[in-house]
């Protein structure tokens, strides 16, 4: 296993994030590139077809979209259900070694999602927040974020930005804001808060790169004033050994990707939907 330095899992512990150069070969980065302009173009089952969304500018805001549709995406959420090809996106072994470094040997990968942040679109913001908001599983220590950018990221492409060290916060209160994509909630008192925005670093990575990050962490993401895409696979992680401590969504499916189950822990869900369902599940 080459997993991560000591260094490397200190920095993880002292700041929250740690970044794994290369996880991606470059054939590999448009292979998925590819796929997912051909998803975005309608080639999915049509009970997937919600997975499609658009960014709410298009939707909702008023502007005009693009003739080419991939030009308009926010994401393909769990396209891991219906296409083989972004199945291959849970288990690159390069993040999980890394990964058990952090979590330990037992791993389960859900929530896969292929973000985009269209060209041209400024004010497609997404407010700081903290993942373990959405993931009431305990302990949350044992849960981690992965952002693998597949196009050259910086903050005028709206990269992801984050608060070295905020992992040590409490979870905070979240809510929905006006002219926000659906689902992407801002932490209470932290999206606007000149401190916190100032103590924000802008993670400038490669295609192929990889960012682990606490689920505490807060991180936030602007919108891209480029004329150039901005893609990037994400998913999570959390140790077969973590327990549920409430209600969970359906969009949990947890594939045990290393490692072995626990009984009374955290379970794969048989046959996940394939059609979106927001409604809450026991």
């Amino acid at each position: 296993m080459a997993g991560l330095s000591a260094a490397k899992v200190e920095q993880y512990r002292e700041q929250g994030f740690v970044v794994v150069p290369g996880v991606i070969a470059e054939d590999a980065i448009e292979r998925y590139r590819r796929r997912a302009r051909e998803i975005s173009l309608g080639d999915v089952p049509e009970e997937a077809k919600k997975r499609l969304v658009r960014d709410v500018h298009y939707v909702r805001g008023g502007a005009q979209p693009p003739e080419d549709p991939e030009l308009s995406m926010w994401k393909i959420l769990n396209p891991d259900r219906f296409d083989p090809v972004m199945a291959e996106c849970l288990r690159f072994p390069c993040v999980l070694d890394a990964a058990e470094s952090l979590i330990g040997e037992d791993i389960l990968a859900f929530l896969m999602m292929f973000i985009y942040k269209p060209p041209g679109v400024p004010n497609s913001v997404h407010p700081f927040h903290q993942d373990a908001v959405f993931f009431p599983f305990e302990p949350q220590e044992s849960c981690v974020g992965v952002w693998i950018p597949l196009d050259e990221v910086s903050e005028e492409n709206g990269t992801l930005c984050v608060v070295p060290g905020s992992h040590r916060l409490d979870v905070r209160p979240h809510a929905a804001r006006e002219g926000v994509n659906f689902g992407a909630v801002a932490a209470d008192g932290v999206e606007g808060n000149e401190k916190f925005h100032n103590d924000a670093v802008p993670m400038e990575m490669s295609p192929g790169d990889c960012l682990l990050f606490n689920t505490r962490l807060l991180h936030r993401s602007g919108g891209n004033r480029t004329n150039r895409h901005r893609r990037v696979i994400t998913l999570h992680l959390a140790s077969a050994r973590c327990r549920s401590k409430g209600p969970s969504i359906s969009e949990f499916g947890f594939n045990l990707v290393r490692g072995r189950l626990h009984e009374g822990c955290l379970q794969p869900v048989e046959a996940p939907p394939l059609a979106l369902y927001n409604a809450l599940e026991k």
